[in-house]
């Protein structure tokens, strides 16, 4: 057994190359992030400009390459383990630290960072089978069938609606494949799909970037100031919220022209009229150039249903009663939270999975948080979309965790031995990256001061009572909050004692975009203020 001061699961990874759900055989040559240049980088170390789309959004190929020349430039590479997949993680016999199944071989750790991210795991349904020959993938596979789509595949079958289903159908349908769309008809309801520019003259990206748009959005993270009274708690304020609303999605929809053709006529996301508002089928942007006119122009047919069973070969027979013949399935079904590494009892005991009919405590904590929300967010105390009829599964939802890093009855015990970071879905992932890893070493080390456990409690149960009325669907699943990352990271600033607000003035402070670039010298700012704090402790200590 190999022992370790810490262990990180994500630098102990079973990708083949350096980048995670950006590693070299997950992407392909149409694939772009859902961000715009220079916002994907992190503070200290700026990102080349290359291959960027005439909307300014970041292809796959200068991502994974962003990201394997910062391992190399930061001797990372030596201290990642790859190919190498961790089966089971547990508690140390003696209760202090961990130890993982990694391969053929045993790790041993004083303390665990668990940063597996949002999508390392991926959901691949199975149904009936009887006689059937063709791939089944799923969509984080396509950079390895490149090949075998150009030369074997004719008609495609693709499953889903998620932002990786747009990208796959892009993919296909510029290919000149015939596909068929299964999209189950669910109470979340079509993909919310945003307009690459505003009007077409400001990426959609920098809106969203910038404090003003941000505070169109409620959000529990933002409950002072001028303009959280104004919009969320005064009925002008809440009109206006709609308005803005309202005309994004308009906006949007008239771009994506959806009655154009018969295909894209059920892919408007509701509710119709501030659908990019509530996010409830996940929410995403037009990345690719020519997205929608591929869209329009290729053979293509919805099924809004589900799979029954394949069968004879090469047939796909849905629960509608029809069937279609295809040349490969590909599941654009997500992922869940990699968590089944641990066992059902630590996934209890860590937050990670749960069932309120064994809690009483949650029970009454989320019914707490949710008046909270009630209060302070009056916007949200009205759901526009029924809920989903699947039956919940204990391991479904957010996280239980204080700041979504921490398990509050640990830390409260003294025990700072485990972190999970990134188990968030922010589109702007290095710098919420950036600011939750400042804070988990802070944690680690012992330097953050902590809230008691009853409060760190209430504040995860707030926060996810806020994600579900939110984001609806994607709220009760996942730590969703597109619209809210600076309102995240104005938090972790504060619990580490910097100041959030980086611009040299009011004005630009709201209204020109935040850049990963604002933040740069950061960590320098915490020591300094770390040293200051631990000067002034001694120098009392004197006195």
């Amino acid at each position: 057994m190999e022992h370790f001061d810490v262990v990180v699961v994500g630098a102990v990874d079973e990708s083949s190359s350096i980048g995670g759900a950006w590693s070299k055989e997950r992407i392909y040559p149409s694939l772009y992030a859902q961000i715009s240049y220079p916002l994907f980088e992190y503070s200290f170390y700026p990102m080349k400009k290359e291959g960027i789309s005439p909307d300014g959004f970041i292809s796959g190929a200068t991502i994974h390459d962003y990201l394997a020349n910062f391992a190399k430039d930061h001797d990372l590479i030596r201290r990642t383990r790859l190919k190498t997949r961790v089966t089971r993680v547990r508690r140390n016999s003696n209760g202090l630290g961990w130890i993982l199944d990694a391969g053929e071989r045993q790790l041993e750790c004083d303390k665990l960072i668990y940063a597996t991210g949002a999508n390392s795991s991926p959901i691949m349904p199975s149904w009936p089978r009887d006689c059937f020959e063709k791939p089944v993938i799923h969509t984080w596979q396509i950079g390895e069938y490149l090949d075998h789509i150009e030369h074997h595949v004719e008609r495609a079958t693709v499953v889903g609606a998620s932002k990786s289903a747009y990208d796959t159908m892009f993919q296909l349908l510029r290919a000149g494949k015939k596909v068929d769309w299964i999209i189950r008809d669910s109470a979340s309801g079509p993909f919310s799909i945003y307009a690459p520019t505003f009007m077409g003259l400001w990426n959609i990206v920098d809106h969203i970037s910038t404090r003003m748009a941000a505070n169109f959005s409620p959000s529990i993270m933002n409950t002072s100031g001028f303009w959280y009274h104004f919009l969320q708690r005064t009925i002008v304020g809440r009109g206006l919220t709609n308005v803005y609303w309202r005309t994004a999605t308009y906006l949007s929809a008239r771009y994506a022209e959806y009655p154009k053709s018969e295909h894209t006529r059920n892919l408007r996301a509701k509710p119709h009229s501030d659908g990019l508002f509530w996010g409830s089928g996940g929410i995403g942007i037009a990345t690719v150039p020519d997205f929608w006119k591929v869209m329009h122009a290729g053979d293509v047919k919805v099924h809004r249903t589900e799979i029954e069973s394949f069968s004879h070969k090469d047939v796909v027979n849905l629960k509608n009663d029809r069937s279609v013949a295809t040349d490969i399935v590909i599941l654009c079904t997500g992922f869940d939270k990699g968590y089944g590494t641990f066992s059902e009892d630590l996934q209890e005991e860590l937050g990670l999975r749960y069932d309120n009919t064994k809690s009483p405590k949650w029970t009454m904590l989320d019914a707490q948080g949710e008046q909270t929300v009630n209060k302070l967010l009056p916007y949200l105390r009205k759901e526009p979309l029924p809920s989903s009829t699947a039956p919940k599964r204990p391991d479904q939802g957010p996280n239980r965790h204080y700041r979504r890093l921490i398990v509050p009855q640990l830390a409260a015990q003294g025990d700072r031995s485990i972190l999970f970071p990134g188990h968030i879905h922010s589109a702007f992932t290095p710098l919420a990256a950036e600011l939750q890893a400042l804070w988990g070493v802070a944690f680690l080390h012992g330097w953050l001061a902590l809230p008691s456990q009853d409060d760190m409690e209430l504040e995860a149960a707030t926060f996810n009572a806020w994600t579900r009325k939110r984001y609806l669907e994607q709220g009760r699943k996942h730590s969703y909050f597109i619209y809210d990352y600076l309102s995240y990271i104005d938090t972790l600033m504060r619990d580490l004692g910097l100041n959030p607000h980086r611009k040299s003035n009011i004005l630009a402070e709201m209204f020109v975009p935040y850049r990963p670039s604002d933040y740069r010298g950061l960590i320098d700012e915490y020591l300094a203020g770390r040293a200051k704090a631990v000067n002034g402790q001694v120098m009392s200590s004197k006195d």
